[in-house]
């Protein structure tokens, strides 16, 4: 019984994270957002189902205040080229 608690609530984590993709989130800003802390990482491997959120952290209400949040975060752009090695011989 226990299993399937934990299969129910990470259905729930792999919902509202595929919601605030479809909002314009991305992962980094959803790890990275007030309401979590956490690594991208941890955030990517909920959405993919091969780990479950720790049971003392609330998860589930961080996720579903991220949903409430009317401003997006914006995602990075950099200039083309600028994020590229350049070597110069002279």
């Amino acid at each position: 019984m226990l299993l399937y608690g934990k299969l129910s609530e990470l259905n729930a984590v792999q919902a509202i994270i595929a919601h605030l993709e479809e909002k314009g989130w991305t992962l980094t800003a959803i790890a990275d957002s007030d309401e979590l802390k956490v690594h991208r990482n941890t955030v990517r491997m909920w959405k993919a189902g091969t780990r479950y959120p720790r049971p003392d952290t609330p998860v589930l209400d961080a996720l579903n205040r991220l949903v409430k949040r009317n401003r997006i975060p914006k995602k990075k752009r950099y200039a083309k080229g600028s994020r590229s090695k350049r070597f110069s011989n002279e």
